[in-house]
This record gives C-alpha cells, structure tokens and sequence, in this order.
C-alpha cells in the first residue's frame, strides 16, 4: 500500500473538514476525489436587472421577493438562451480530480483556472482507481480486477520511485551544502530542490490526482452541465460534473426548478 505523503495526507484532512463545514455545496467523489462549491457572486436579482437594464429603472436584491412576473422573465431568459445577463453572476469552485479530467476540463476556456503546481509542491500521492462501474459498460467489464490489481501496483511503483529519488537528491544537496560545494540556502525558493521537482513531475502519470480552482460565469457553467454530463461525456468528467450541477442546485434552487422545467438540466442528476 503506498503511503500518502505529507502533503497528501494536509489535503485529506481539509476535505474532511470541508465536508462537515459546507455539506450541501461539497461532494465526495470516488476514493480521493472531491468538488466544492466555495463562493458565488451575483444571484438571480442580478440576471434580471442586467437584462432590464435598457427597459426599466426597476431594481431588485432580494430573490425571495421575486414575483410570477419575475420568475417568468427569469424562465424566458433562459429558454430563449439571452446568454449575456447570465454572464454576471459567478462562481468558484475548488476540485481535486485526476490529470486526465482536468485536461478535458480545461478545454471550458471561458473561466479562470489555478492549479496544484509540482514545480512547487511534491505531487498529491493519490491516483485514480477506477470501481467496477467504471470499468463496465452494458454489462461488460472492460477491464479485469486482476488488471486493476496490476494497473495500482505499476502506479504505486510510480508514486515510490518520485518520493525515493526525491529523498535521493535532496539527501545529496544537504550533503554538498555541508561540504561547501553547492551555496546555502539564503531563502525563499530552493533552486536545486525546485529543478528536481521540475524533472521528476515528468515521470507522474495522469491518473494522479491535482488540485484546482476555478471561476466561471454562469453562462459558461451551463455549456460545461450541458456538454460533460450527457451519456456520452466520459464517466469521469461526467461524475464531476453531476456533483458540480448538485452542489449548484442547493445554492441556488430556483435556477434549478427553471432548469429542469424547460429541459436545460442534467437528466439524472447527483443526488448526494
């Protein structure tokens, strides 16, 4: 069993902590994975001034005062795809997913993205393991638990060798500082130690897991809901994406009823 750096096992316990601070906008995800929404600018009073801006001097900033009239401007805007007033209300959310998900993540350009650097920090000493839903399609397995089974010893082999040849060399640096063979370390961001997390991150696989933030508009939210959680999104990214619609129903539920009523929502949604 690969045991799980210091590092990895910090992010461990904030997701704990997460979790039992902010239950209905944070989500569990598989062995290590885990999404939460954490902020939102902006709420449906915003989407409606915005869109009344050139028609009336009318002003809300309460959405539970929204009356029929406001509730069936709000449903207009959204069947109709008037995207530009859904533009202005914003949300952040903090996930930790697999290398592999955020490379299809990222591809939802309209958004801004930080994410977990290994220039900086050694890697998150986790990697994906796909369950037996994952590897089965119709009734298929895909791929075998004995083939499982060696798929998590080569990762863990992986994950060993970072960790040993970055003890090895770090071990050597201290070495030659003592020696006086390398310059002391005067503060700030150790050259040597930087170089040989810049060199070794090459050899990590993309079923580890990163770490990210990422703020997007509303607008854009909805293309990510409508492209990664549709039967034929991969069911990784999908499972992510069902997690992130959940999380955004609890705060804001009355987008969400409009969603579902005009056919804009996932059709089967996370339902924890």
């Amino acid at each position: 069993m690969l045991e799980a750096n210091e590092g990895t096992r910090e992010i461990m316990e904030e997701i704990q902590t997460r979790m039992a601070r902010n239950p209905d906008r944070a989500r569990r995800i598989g062995t290590f994975g885990f999404i939460e929404l954490e902020d939102t600018w902006g709420d449906e009073t915003t989407i409606l001034n915005t869109a009344r801006v050139s028609t009336s001097n009318r002003r809300l900033s309460d959405p539970s005062t929204l009356s029929d009239k406001d509730r069936s401007l709000l449903e207009h805007l959204l069947s109709e795809e008037h995207g530009t007033p859904f533009e202005t209300v914003w949300f952040r959310y903090r996930f930790i997913a697999p290398i592999f998900v955020l490379r299809q993540w990222v591809k939802h350009r309209v958004s801004t993205w930080n994410e977990f650097s290994m220039r900086y920090r050694k890697p998150i000493s986790a990697f994906y393991v796909p369950d037996t839903k994952a590897r089965t399609i119709e009734g298929f397995e895909v791929m075998t638990q004995e083939q499982t089974d060696r798929y998590v010893s080569l990762m863990e082999t992986v994950n060993r060798f970072y960790e040993e040849e970055y003890e090895t060399i770090c071990q050597k640096i201290d070495g030659l500082r003592l020696q006086g063979s390398l310059p002391p370390k005067t503060g700030g961001r150790d050259p040597y130690r930087a170089r040989a997390r810049e060199l070794l991150r090459c050899a990590m696989p993309v079923s580890n897991y990163s770490d990210v933030y990422w703020t997007v508009n509303f607008r854009s939210l909805m293309n990510f809901f409508n492209l990664r959680t549709k039967e034929t999104a991969q069911y990784e990214i999908r499972e992510y994406a069902l997690a992130a619609y959940d999380v955004f129903g609890h705060a804001f539920p009355l987008l969400r009823s409009i969603m579902e009523k005009i056919g804009k929502a996932p059709i089967t949604p996370a339902s924890s």
